[in-house]
């Protein structure tokens, strides 16, 4: 079955079953293949469209060709996710993460979308960078993905104002002199332990690393938990205040 543009009653029944299936779905001809497709941004899966229209119209799908694209914001949040879901092998290395691993990453997953405020705050942070840094209204895959691999998510995270847990705002301060660039790149905290630990060994730490570290004796085991470090990071917190 061709049914090209010259056969208008195809036209019309493939726009119809488009429409039908799901409004963001556009019936497209392309005269180099001779083929329709059928394209669109996000949204559901290729294999619920394909199967949907062959359920509804086996005849007018023969040939059909199925596209699914994705939005900046889904490319993004797709970066994004494959970066913080490294395995503990791959946490210590830069991410090396492709628009092909993206497009993968989304294959089966329909209706792509943030699902945390964080991811909100760091797809917006991730698009607002890249049309920044290329003087553009638009934020190509390979540049997500480079930005992502390059900087990292957690100085997008710092730039755009993400809320962060008291061993994360520990993590933020000391990951880079303790040789944590699972941090930077992909946001994995160091322990609990480490950073009080970190915080206890540094005679300058702020208001904030010392209440942050207070906030997470409580649940440390052993003699980290203990009373002399919690009296300790009290009298230093309370000497801070005291000067102001």
């Amino acid at each position: 079955m061709s049914g090209g543009p010259a056969d208008p009653e195809r036209a019309a029944r493939l726009r119809r079953l488009a429409a039908a299936i799901d409004e963001r779905i556009e019936a497209e001809y392309a005269d180099s293949t001779c083929a329709w497709t059928f394209a669109w941004t996000d949204g559901p899966t290729a294999e619920q469209v394909r199967r949907a229209a062959r359920d509804a119209e086996p005849d007018a799908a023969q040939g059909l060709r199925y596209v699914r694209r994705l939005s900046e914001d889904a490319v993004a949040l797709g970066a994004i996710r494959l970066a913080v879901a490294a395995s503990p092998a791959d946490a210590r290395r830069r991410p090396e993460i492709t628009p092909r691993a993206v497009e993968d990453f989304w294959q089966d997953v329909p209706l792509p979308g943030p699902s945390t405020e964080r991811e909100r705050v760091l797809v917006y942070a991730v698009i607002y960078q890249v049309r920044d840094d290329h003087h553009r209204n638009e934020a190509a895959p390979d540049d997500i993905c480079g930005l992502i691999g390059d900087l990292g998510l957690a100085p997008l995270l710092r730039r755009a104002g993400g809320a962060l847990t008291p061993v994360e705002t520990l993590t933020d301060h000391y990951a880079p002199t303790h040789a944590h660039p699972a941090w930077r790149y992909r946001l994995a905290p160091m322990t609990a332990e480490a950073v009080v630990q970190a915080v206890r060994d540094d005679p300058k730490a702020s208001k904030e690393l010392l209440a942050a570290a207070l906030t997470l004796l409580p649940g440390l085991p052993g003699s980290s938990g203990g009373g002399a470090a919690t009296a300790e990071l009290r009298a230093r917190l309370h000497r801070l205040e005291g000067t102001n």
